[in-house]
């Protein structure tokens, strides 16, 4: 009975599972070989021999793996005091991927409204220097456009974390699951809420940037059961009277999702010092 209750207590985690697992099968392979060592032969005694001796090295080897590398998966949610324990900021490397992915998908919405402005130069030479000029040209602009992405991050979500009153974690992520954000706002509230900051550079529909919010907000609102919430601040570049149709567009597949999100449309113009 006592073995039961200990095994009942072991298996509320996977962590718990796996020692139950190793300690059965070691226990197992140390009875055979203690009540049944007269009976077997030497061939027949050697290969439990080596895998009592070999198998704690095997489990050590395999715990090394699973801590350093899998450490998340190791526990139930019930060996958390707090749902704010599964929340992580994103390493240095996942950060620049974000970023990174949020530029290009800015830049991608300006591609081919801008391809019909080169003019062609007939001379091989001439062209080939233009193109590196102009690749060189590209490449500043990316670069100045990530440094005025990350001021206006900072600015939209230092200005939602004063309005909520309350602290703005920045870059987390929620356990091991794809879902990421830019900030998480922490307050005593029972609703865990998060910020993620978008820029529109042109009027297109960017179907591809909302599709990854709303998954990773459809995600995020089964992870905390329902207590989520997220407000979606949308930076356009574009005049206002484009924006009707765009804030359409984006109001009208938000309300689809089931996940609480509170879409904001903000105008480049209102940010100056970003």
């Amino acid at each position: 009975m006592e073995f039961l209750k200990g095994a009942k207590d072991l298996a509320r985690n996977p962590l718990g599972i796996v020692a139950l697992f190793i300690s059965l099968i070691y226990g197992f392979a140390s009875l055979l070989l203690d009540s049944s060592v007269e009976k077997l032969s030497a061939a027949e005694r050697w290969p439990l021999i080596l895998f009592i001796v070999f198998f704690p090295i095997m489990v050590l080897v395999a715990f090394y793996k699973l801590v350093t590398k899998h450490h998340g998966k190791l526990y139930a949610p019930a060996d958390y005091k707090d749902d704010k324990s599964f929340l992580r900021t994103l390493s240095p490397e996942e950060q620049e991927v974000r970023l990174e992915k949020e530029v290009k998908e800015s830049f991608a919405q300006l591609k081919g409204g801008q391809s019909g402005n080169a003019v062609e130069i007939p001379k091989q030479k001439e062209s080939g220097r233009n193109d590196q000029i102009e690749r060189q040209k590209r490449k500043e602009e990316h670069r100045r456009f990530r440094e005025e992405l990350e001021k206006i991050e900072a600015n939209v979500i230092e200005s939602i974390a004063e309005e909520y009153n309350s602290k703005a974690e920045k870059n987390v992520g929620i356990g091991e699951t794809d879902a990421n954000f830019d900030a998480f706002l922490t307050s005593t509230a029972d609703r865990f809420t998060f910020v993620e900051v978008k820029v529109l550079r042109s009027a297109g529909p960017a179907m591809m940037m909302l599709d990854r919010i709303l998954y990773n907000a459809v995600v995020a609102d089964k992870f905390f059961n329902s207590r989520f919430k997220l407000v979606l601040a949308v930076v356009y570049y574009f005049e206002d009277a484009e924006l009707e149709r765009v804030e359409r567009f984006w109001r009208k597949k938000v309300s689809s999702c089931p996940a609480n999100i509170e879409l904001r449309f903000i105008p480049r113009s209102k940010l100056e010092d970003a």
